[in-house]
């Protein structure tokens, strides 16, 4: 089985050792049953450090894009580190080199690509090229809810849904300023669509669970492609 594995920023953002040894050893379960692995990294605090203060001196978008890019290649590069054993050592930069690079049969590891482009959508890509079985969204909350989790106390968790639910539930709270994208933006959602890629929203602190997602069992939200 093939997997992609997009995990947020916010994961690296907590400084949690004992997540990323549990990570590691998720990842060594998971390749340990041939199965195929990507990783995709989101760039957390600090992207959105930098994105603001460049902002506030008057940066434009695409540089902005730029600094978040390139925070999230640097969470990719620590979990190459820390995967050396197992992962391709130079984190892609663009979907090319991801392809050749897959072919080695390593864990590929990558952020982002290029402006305008959210690592969401990068995972939505590599999803595509490599015929992943499943895309699954590793994020602070435990799915999809049909409202803001963080606003809402009220806010109900979806456990099945399509991509036109999704963009209604999204469409409200969606952005696409550097810095600010949600679960899922509009390209990701429309490459979602096109190749037919099921995907599984999770809370990351049960990233140990990803292997029961591989045996068939239902974890957090499933979004089917309309």
């Amino acid at each position: 089985m093939k997997l992609v594995l997009k995990i947020s920023g916010k994961f690296f953002d907590e400084e949690n050792i004992e997540s990323l040894i549990k990570l590691k050893k998720t990842v060594k379960q998971i390749i340990s049953e041939n199965n195929r692995l990507a990783i995709v990294t989101g760039g957390g605090a600090t992207a959105r450090k930098y994105i603001k203060i460049a902002r506030e001196l008057g940066v434009n978008e695409a540089h902005l894009d730029l600094l978040g890019i390139w925070a999230s290649r640097l969470n990719a590069y620590l979990l190459a580190f820390i995967l050396s054993d197992v992962s391709y050592m130079k984190v892609p930069e663009n979907i090319e080199e991801f392809i050749e690079r897959w072919e080695s049969g390593k864990v590929i590891i990558t952020g982002g690509f290029q402006p305008g482009q959210s690592t969401a959508t990068v995972a939505a890509l590599v999803s595509e090229a490599i015929g992943a079985d499943y895309l699954i969204l590793a994020t602070n909350v435990d799915g999809v809810y049909d409202k803001d989790p963080r606003y809402y106390t009220d806010a109900k968790l979806i456990p099945r849904l399509d991509t036109v639910t999704l963009r209604k539930v999204l469409e409200s709270s969606q952005s696409v300023k550097a810095g600010t994208y949600e679960l899922l933006d509009p390209l990701a959602i429309k490459i979602i669509e096109r190749s037919r890629i099921k995907v599984v929203v999770m809370n990351y602190k049960r990233l140990d669970k990803v292997l029961d997602i591989i045996k068939g069992n239902e974890i957090g939200s499933i979004i089917e492609p309309a």
